[in-house]
């Protein structure tokens, strides 16, 4: 993609809400909350790319749930989810799967999100891109 529109109204990744997730008392993986960095919310639908890594390491697409408007959809949902509106003041919750779950210390953690903004068409069935991504540092 040559071009993307970037606003960011808020924080995206809120770093203080960075946790481990535990099964059966063995950590298996991450939480954290997102907001978009965009002055309009967003249907799921618009959602081109969403991906999560840390310490440069992309997490696997299965493990990675989003938790919005007290459900939950896994990010092959999204293209399906045409009337989940994601609402700009609201608080998503991002849960990781990933075996052994983060060690101790300091990690970065990066949120690879690109809308399509369906308002604003480009050329035919082409719309602006808008990269609502961040990444933040932070200690376990």
């Amino acid at each position: 993609m040559g071009f993307a529109m970037r606003m960011k109204f808020a924080d995206i990744i809120k770093p203080d809400s960075i946790k481990p997730i535990y099964i059966n008392g063995q950590k298996h993986g991450f939480t954290f909350d997102v907001q978009l960095g965009y002055y309009r919310g967003h249907y799921l639908s618009d959602i081109d790319c969403f991906e999560v890594m840390v310490d440069g390491e992309k997490m696997a697409q299965e493990g990675v749930t989003l938790e919005l408007n007290g459900k939950e959809f896994t990010t092959y949902q999204f293209a399906h989810a045409e009337t989940e509106y994601w609402n700009q003041a609201a608080i998503a919750r991002v849960n990781v799967l990933k075996k052994g779950g983060l060690t101790a210390g300091e990690h970065e953690l990066t949120l690879n999100l690109m809308l399509r903004i369906p308002y604003m068409a480009i050329g035919p069935q082409m719309y602006m891109p808008l990269d609502s991504g961040d990444t933040v540092k932070f200690t376990l």
